[in-house]
């Protein structure tokens, strides 16, 4: 059997890529045949996997700054369709095709290509790309979660995009784009969720075949963090608005908190200087990022959006680390029926606030924290457990899609 993984990028800056490349490693490992088809330049896969058929693009992604003939190219890639296509008709083999993103530079033009042969294809949800045009399911205008039916009269009109409406109309006929493929095809493949709760937001459409395959993680820290007897707040993400930096912003100046902030994003500059008082280093190593951990009291994860999953909670809560999260993050009922955090009002500084606030309580912290190690070894499949029903998914064995 042949692998064949898509991606936009080889390079690791976000949890999408790196679960793709796990993909990758696990196939290799199982023994299946395995080719990538990746739209940068593909220098992220040399170093762990130099021996593998890689067909890239060259190209740069759409949060680098898009151009003028991003308006066409990124609607429809008609390089990447070749790439794709070409990739088809190299083996004879049985063949399974697994996407993860494609949205920053392939285009919906591969599912072109896929839908004229017979390989089996998944996809991974790691947003909701699949059927709603700005990816998010929210409106970037009011924060609120959008509930409109996507491709509808009401989507078109809504201005919801995070730039402007010529960008949301331009999303629109993306997604458009995308659908018209057809519904025989988006009716036969797989999609693979990060958290059973995405289900729900991607059955408007004509997807049908789903199964549930929690992405793996490690805790923060090498052993259980007894976080009652710690003081630093940390928050560990992208600088964005979706992320919920400003709402967390605001709580700590309304409170006058410290907490540490780590991450790169287009709102660094803006948290370093909403927060002086505060640690707001950008990156850190992933060495550094375990001592700080160790150090913790608690992670805040204030998610505007509908987090699918929030990998850095589980990462905490896997470390003993209580955390406070979105109501709006999907894991947010699991986190406050185990007793492992605290869940505030989406968007909402004060309720955020009067939740940091609630962490100064020794005796509630000490039984968060063992609620949240309890959670944290649950939440998760392992890295060797997760990889072996990966490899069952693409080889039929699982059962999910199987000829």
């Amino acid at each position: 059997m042949r692998l064949i993984l898509v991606n936009d990028v080889s390079t690791v800056r976000g949890g999408a890529t790196k679960v793709a490349l796990q993909c990758l490693e696990a196939s290799r490992d199982a023994g299946l045949t395995c080719a990538v088809l990746v739209g940068d330049d593909g220098e992220g896969l040399k170093p762990r996997f130099s021996g593998i058929r890689t067909v890239a693009l060259g190209e740069r992604p759409l949060r680098e700054g898009p151009t003028l003939t991003d308006v066409f190219t990124k609607n429809y890639n008609r390089r990447a369709y070749e790439a794709m296509e070409g990739l088809l008709q190299e083996s004879a083999e049985e063949t399974v095709v697994h996407v993860h993103g494609w949205s920053q530079i392939l285009s919906p033009s591969i599912f072109y290509a896929l839908a004229k042969h017979e390989a089996r294809v998944i996809v991974t949800a790691h947003d909701f790309f699949l059927n709603c045009p700005n990816g998010g399911l929210i409106d970037f205008r009011s924060g609120d979660v959008c509930h409109v039916k996507p491709l509808s009269a009401a989507c078109l009109t809504s201005n919801c995009d995070k730039r402007n409406y010529f960008h949301k109309l331009w999303r629109f006929r993306r997604t458009l784009t995308q659908r018209n493929v057809g519904e025989d095809f988006w009716g036969r493949i797989g999609i693979v969720l990060a958290h059973e709760n995405m289900e729900a937001h991607l059955r408007s459409g004509p997807l049908q075949h789903f199964t549930t395959l929690r992405t793996p993680t490690e805790p923060l820290t090498r052993g259980p963090v007894e976080a009652w007897r710690n003081h630093r707040t940390i928050f560990l993400g992208r600088m964005c608005w979706e992320k919920g930096v400003r709402t967390l912003a605001d709580a700590l100046n309304k409170t006058g908190r410290t907490a540490t902030l780590i991450g790169r994003g287009p709102l660094l500059g803006e948290m370093q200087r909403a927060l002086p008082h505060c640690f707001v280093p950008g990156w850190l190593s992933d060495e550094e990022v375990t001592r700080l951990a160790g150090e913790a009291r608690v992670f805040v994860m204030p998610s505007r959006m509908p987090e699918p999953y929030g990998l850095v909670a589980a990462e905490a809560l896997m470390s003993g680390i209580p955390v406070i999260v979105s109501s709006n993050a999907l894991i947010a009922a699991e986190v406050e029926n185990n007793s492992a955090g605290l869940v505030f009002e989406s968007g909402d500084a004060d309720s955020l606030a009067e939740k940091l606030a609630a962490t100064d309580d020794d005796h509630l912290m000490r039984r968060l924290s063992k609620g949240a190690f309890a959670l944290g070894q649950r939440i998760a499949p392992s890295r060797a457990e997760w990889g072996r029903r990966m490899v069952d998914i693409y080889t039929g064995r699982s059962g999910f899609l199987a000829h």
